[in-house]
């Protein structure tokens, strides 16, 4: 019972992270003014471009700690040391840059920041993996609540509150993680440098086909303001939000399982019926969500934006089509899992660049055809993830049985 109140503490607090950055985001178009909201926009790329420059470092790390605990803190050291230096290459561009172009101090903030994301986001897949939701959750609680008092300074100097409010979350996440894990507790050690290797290996291709999502999102965007104009993907907007609350507690479920399934996987007395037991157990879980979520999304939603955002009221028709692309993917995602841990990171790769190239011929032929509407970029975007779904179940009934089945 106690594992259970854990595991659903930890989901619970992950949505109501996600509520609050929705919030936050609320109150910065309330009230920084559209050049403060640029100049936001610029800080929010700058820490989106820094965690791209992980390059798998931080899933490689969690993989590594979820085969084996043992190899906590070298791989705690090797990550930390890539971070630190990773540091000092990007501080050391831009100070070269200063010397050409007036760089925004903007730049300098959103690095060190986008930094402290990264090393939050690092600390709390150890904790996943080491199977300390508990008290990941609590100090997550804690750096959310204790980022708002940064809210006066929002009212008093706007800007500087946005980026304050941001970025505290993030340091005080840190800063708890250390004061209350010792064992987290880390040496900057160059020769770690080599254990990278392993672990890049073992991160890299599933950080590379979560840039090619990201990759076909963003194109969704950018087709839909070039073809039908900034008015309609304004009033697009409301999928673009409901994707991102969407994904939270399915990417939630598979952090805290896929630990569980590489240690069963290690261990050489565990049996088959122990793998099925873990997927059985986290299947029912996504089966449960994905029903309450599809209830509350034809039921539910289209009463809450009529009520609360009624000028978003012709985006619930396009959520609804792009849902039925989120449930197949959703449910045949945890494939993923049998392809990490067989280490098929080649099929894994091949399936979303076949998905993304899919989706980018639908875009061009709408498009060039001037067939281009929200509704048809809706449909291409549920393409795009039936695409990565049935790439999975081909997998999975093509090489994935066979070689669970030759190793056992």
């Amino acid at each position: 019972m106690k594992n259970y109140f854990e595991k659903y503490g930890y989901i619970a607090v992950t949505i109501f992270s996600s509520l609050v950055t929705f919030i936050k985001s609320y109150f910065f178009m309330d009230i920084l003014s559209k050049e403060d909201l640029g100049y936001m926009a610029l800080f929010q790329s700058m820490i989106l471009i820094v965690n791209f420059f992980q390059m798998g470092v931080i899933y490689g790390g969690y993989r590594v700690i979820s085969f084996s605990v043992l190899r906590q803190r070298k791989t705690n050291d090797a990550v930390v040391t890539y971070l630190f230096l990773l540091f000092l290459v990007l501080i050391s561009c831009v100070s070269i840059l200063n010397f050409f172009i007036s760089v925004s101090w903007f730049w300098t903030i959103g690095i060190i920041v986008g930094l402290f994301s990264l090393w939050g986001n690092w600390i709390s897949n150890m904790h996943i993996a080491l199977s300390r939701t508990n008290k990941l959750s609590l100090i997550t609680l804690s750096s959310i609540v204790l980022s708002f008092i940064a809210m006066p300074l929002l009212y008093s100097h706007s800007i500087y509150g946005a980026v304050t409010l941001v970025g505290l979350q993030p340091i005080f996440l840190v800063f708890f993680s250390y004061l209350f894990n010792k064992d987290f507790a880390f040496k900057l050690n160059f020769k770690s440098i080599v254990y990278l290797r392993l672990i890049i290996k073992l991160g890299f291709v599933p950080f590379l086909t979560g840039i090619l999502h990201y990759i076909n999102l963003q194109l969704e965007r950018w087709v839909i303001g070039l073809d039908l104009g900034m008015k309609a993907l304004g009033e697009y907007y409301l999928v673009f939000v409901y994707v991102g609350l969407f994904s939270v507690v399915p990417g939630a479920l598979g952090n805290l399982n896929f630990p569980k399934f590489m240690k069963a996987l290690a261990q050489n007395s565990s049996s088959k019926r122990d793998l099925i037991r873990i997927f059985r157990l986290y299947y029912l879980e996504i089966l449960t969500y994905l029903v309450v979520i599809t209830f509350g999304t034809f039921y539910i939603m289209p009463w809450l934006i009529k009520a609360i955002l009624p000028m978003h009221e012709a985006g619930i028709r396009y959520v609804q089509i792009v849902i039925v692309g989120l449930l197949f993917f959703t449910l045949l995602d945890p494939i993923s899992f049998v392809i990490n841990a067989k280490l098929h990171y080649r099929e894994l790769l091949f399936i979303y660049i076949s998905a993304l190239l899919i989706s980018v011929l639908c875009y061009c032929f709408l498009y060039f055809n001037r067939l281009g509407s929200l509704e048809s970029y809706s449909y291409v975007s549920v393409i795009f993830y039936l695409s990565v779904s049935l790439g999975y179940i081909m997998y999975f009934l093509l090489k994935g049985i066979k070689s669970y089945n030759v190793n056992n």
